[in-house]
């Protein structure tokens, strides 16, 4: 059994658990943190894991995200959100967990677009599992699991219902804004109706969504870059010879 790891995340997590704050003096504050006890936290977990699918660290492969370089060609603002600095240290600790031959970081992608791309390739072999806490990793078949939550499947139906959700909903989070006054909860509901055997007719009723809620000239390119910024990759859409990305294009007739 293969783990696909979300690394990015289980390191955050394993970094943050052993920061603190210090007081140098009275109006001096800094932050401080001990390396091998996030080491140690990063790997006791994946010890875990490999307990309860029976596998050994080999099989663990760990996705590290390099940077988000060909979304924020296509939209300047996606994840400019995002200000917090990471935990003192994770760099250094990415560096040093890197040299793990199962280690995993290319230009221009992120994690959880490597997940999808080894989870979608017919060479990885028996069905692997994806360990990630990132909702959006929801888009890919299979079996999925994080800290402290069941191992759960994902359908292929459920699976691309959530893709074309994430379509229109976009990803706020990463300040993605998708389909005007369109969330989650009603991106749901219209996706539910969607007859999955026609995705032409799937994409032409986002597109639909879009001119009637967005009132825009072109709605079809407007929904055609919110669905490539959400979209995570899967395998043929990323050269790992030249790191580049192979844009999606919508289904035609």
């Amino acid at each position: 059994m293969r783990i696909l790891l979300d690394a990015d995340m289980l390191l955050f997590r394993a970094m943050a658990s052993t920061e603190v704050e210090v007081e140098l003096s009275p109006d001096v504050w800094t932050r401080h943190s001990e390396l091998g006890a996030a080491e140690q936290a990063y790997w006791d977990q994946v010890l875990l894991w490999c307990n309860q699918f029976g596998c050994t660290y080999d099989d663990v492969w760990h996705c590290f995200t390099d940077r988000s370089a060909f979304r924020r060609e296509l939209f300047p603002g996606y994840k400019a959100n995002r200000k917090s600095p990471k935990p003192i240290g994770y760099k250094a600790l990415r560096t040093r967990l890197m040299e793990e031959q199962t280690a995993f970081m290319f230009h221009q992608i992120e994690a959880d677009d490597l997940i999808g791309i080894f989870a979608t390739m017919q060479s990885i072999g028996d069905q692997p599992v994806i360990a990630s806490g990132d909702k959006d990793l929801m888009q890919i078949p299979g079996w999925h699991v994080w800290l402290d939550q069941e191992v759960t499947e994902q359908s292929e139906d459920d699976a691309q219902r959530f893709t074309y959700q994430q379509y229109l909903s976009g990803d706020p989070t990463d300040g993605v804004p998708g389909c005007p006054t369109i969330g989650d909860k009603r991106a749901a509901e219209i996706v539910s109706g969607f007859d999955l055997s026609d995705p032409v007719g799937c994409w032409e009723e986002g597109v639909r969504t879009y001119e009637k809620k967005g009132k825009m000239e072109q709605p079809s390119q407007v929904a055609t870059q919110q669905a490539r910024l959400v979209r995570i990759l899967r395998a043929g859409e990323y050269n790992f010879d030249t790191h580049t990305v192979t844009l999606w294009n919508p289904p035609t007739r």
